[in-house]
């Protein structure tokens, strides 16, 4: 079996995890534990399991159906599919609104999709769909899983399309995905076929866990090169029809991406949703939130010395803004408090 191919920030990690002494350190892209060679080497032989970090070539590993961003010797992986959790940003475009109020977003898109929609019926209702409006743009994420490269599609984005006769009827959209919210892959698409966009095939009402018969467009993480995401961002590119009559889905009707829902097809969960990390006394802190959060650091008496909104992706605090003694850091969510002492 081939061995995964590391990614340099994470060697670096494990690296500088090894020159401690360290048996573990937390992997950026996922926020799970892995073990470092330290780790390996002290359990004297290859446990047969695969591990990323493993200095016995694997000697004892046999048969390994799935292994997908190793954790530990100890961790099976099963990917699950489920619907995107939360919505991280809107930004609505020129045009329609429809769905864009408080009423009905963002469960409009956290649900679905619609079942009675069909391939000439589609659903318009507000309660349904989100309208983006041309050039608009909408952002998911998953609170406690990371969608991973499996063979075949890993998440299908479904919107009305929907056929008129011999006609598909095509509001399309640019599809990106991102790790930590900073860096985002964009998949590429083709203008005239819109081969590679969101939005041009139709849902069939049927299992929307399964990319073969639920129609709506899926997408494949190995097409660009990335093994895992947390965020996907949907942003309207119809101009590129209205602008060109002779386009083959021109329509001057059209006026932007409704979306229905995301479903991830291959998913792992997190071991937590934040991350707060610091190496020694003078390094600055990680702090990685999958949502808005804030961080708040506390000096011994329990006062607040530093407090700041993170909005979802990796932040750097930089510790000496804060006065030399031991101090406590939190990052809330609202929903999870997760916290790590610190001695400057």
């Amino acid at each position: 079996m081939k061995r995964e191919q590391i990614h340099p920030e994470v060697q670096r990690l494990h690296d500088e995890a090894c020159a401690q002494q360290r048996e573990t350190y937390i992997d950026p892209h996922t926020g799970y534990t892995v073990l470092t060679r330290v780790a390996h080497e002290q359990r004297g032989t290859c446990c047969g399991n695969a591990c990323r970090h493993c200095p016995y070539d694997w000697k004892n590993v046999r048969v390994v159906t799935m292994l997908l961003l190793v954790l530990c010797s100890a961790v099976t992986i099963w990917a699950q599919p489920q619907r995107m959790d939360s919505v991280v940003s809107l930004q609505p475009g020129s045009g329609q609104r429809v769905g864009q109020g408080p009423v009905f977003f963002p469960m409009n898109v956290l649900t679905g999709p619609e079942p009675r929609a069909s391939r000439t019926s589609p659903v318009a209702e507000p309660r349904e769909v989100c309208s983006l409006g041309l050039d608009g743009s909408i952002t998911l994420g998953l609170r406690r899983a990371v969608i991973v490269d499996l063979p075949g599609p890993d998440f299908t984005v479904f919107e009305n399309a929907f056929m008129f006769g011999s006609r598909t009827f095509a509001e399309p959209a640019r599809v990106e995905v991102s790790r930590d919210g900073i860096a985002w892959y964009a998949f590429p698409f083709d203008s005239l076929t819109l081969r590679g966009c969101a939005g041009v095939s139709p849902t069939t009402g049927l299992d929307a866990f399964n990319p073969s018969v639920s129609g709506g467009d899926a997408f494949d993480l190995a097409t660009i090169g990335v093994d895992s995401v947390r965020w996907i961002r949907i942003t309207d590119v119809t101009r590129i029809i209205l602008d060109n009559r002779s386009h083959p889905f021109y329509d001057p009707t059209l006026s932007g991406f409704d979306l229905d829902a995301i479903i991830a097809v291959h998913t792992v969960p997190m071991a937590f949703e934040q991350r707060i990390e610091s190496t020694s006394a003078t390094d600055d802190l990680t702090v990685d939130v999958v949502s808005s959060a804030t961080v708040s650091i506390y000096d011994v008496r329990g006062a607040v010395i530093y407090q700041r909104v993170l909005s979802p992706g990796i932040h750097t605090v930089d510790l000496h803004v804060v006065p030399r003694g031991a101090v406590l850091v939190v990052v809330d969510d609202g929903r999870t408090r997760q916290s790590l002492k610190v001695k400057r």
